[in-house]
């Protein structure tokens, strides 16, 4: 009986070998194969969903960069412009400042300034205007080479009302009354 178990062991021997080794095999799927491969598949969803948000900040941050170097571009052309305002941060000395340049502009011109004074400030949308008027006696050509020598002043501001009455006589003559606006712009006081 013992030759017929070891008969019976060695004929089945290859069945049980492989039952074994399919036996090892499940095994090594369930506990092996198969909880890595879950991770490894976690792990992947997880770098490209990473992924994805990366590739999303660096499209913001494209976005912001543009924004800033717009943010500077703008600011960098409020500098010039501030640069073309007459100086001054009260309506008092932006008229003054705009007063002398008018006389400046008019002596240049050959122009005889009758009278000259600074007027009430007045207000345009928030901000205050230095108001300052001007009366001259002239002639045309000399009316507009002025009006071409305030042009190019480089500096901003504007003719509200320009009144010409034309006056006969021996020596006629245009006289001239300008009222010329500047804007003020007061820098903000941080508390």
């Amino acid at each position: 009986m013992t030759g017929g178990v070891s008969d019976i062991l060695s004929h089945k021997a290859p069945f049980l070998r492989y039952g074994i080794l399919i036996i090892v095999v499940i095994l090594w799927y369930s506990f092996i194969y198969d909880p890595l491969s879950r991770k490894l598949e976690n792990k992947t969803l997880q770098v490209e969903s990473q992924t994805a948000r990366i590739r999303l900040i660096n499209k913001e941050f494209k976005k912001l960069r543009g924004v800033n170097d717009k943010i500077k571009l703008a600011k960098s052309k409020l500098e010039r412009l501030k640069k073309q305002l007459l100086p001054g941060d009260t309506p008092q000395v932006v008229a003054s400042n705009l007063q002398d340049l008018l006389l400046k502009k008019a002596s240049e011109a050959g122009l005889e300034v009758v009278t000259y004074k600074t007027s009430r400030s007045r207000h345009w949308r928030d901000y205050q205007l230095a108001v300052s008027t001007f009366t001259v006696k002239t002639d045309t050509a000399k009316l507009v080479g002025f009006l071409n020598l305030l042009e190019r002043a480089g500096k901003e501001y504007r003719i509200y009302n320009i009144n010409i009455i034309k006056v006969r006589g021996r020596k006629p003559y245009l006289r001239v009354n300008l009222e010329v606006e500047a804007l003020v712009l007061q820098e903000k006081q941080t508390k």
